[in-house]
């Protein structure tokens, strides 16, 4: 089964940023904890303080629906719209072999 590629676009209230860090870093050892995390690293957007990417790689599909369903992760779906600007936009990408 192919590893999994994604980038998942943020956008934050303005005045909420600390929020979307706090939950990040709260986040970030579980996710690295469960089977098939291979990457789960949050970008600051350089010119505008309210938007971020996070990347992630999993292992495979099959890991990664896990991920969905994981009680940390159903958690922060619920919390996210108390500080996000609009829902989380997620791009799945392919590696490019050349």
């Amino acid at each position: 089964m192919p590893a999994v590629h994604l980038l998942v676009l943020i956008e934050v209230q303005p005045g909420k940023r600390q929020q979307q860090l706090d939950a990040y870093q709260r986040l970030k050892p579980l996710v690295l904890a469960e089977p098939g995390c291979l990457q789960y690293d949050l970008f600051a957007d350089a010119s505008d303080e309210n938007k971020f990417v996070l990347v992630e790689h999993w292992a495979s599909q099959a890991a990664l629906d896990a991920h969905d369903l994981a009680p940390h992760m159903v958690e922060a779906d619920r919390l996210n719209p108390i500080f996000r600007a609009k829902p989380s936009v997620v791009v799945k990408m392919n590696q490019v072999q050349v």
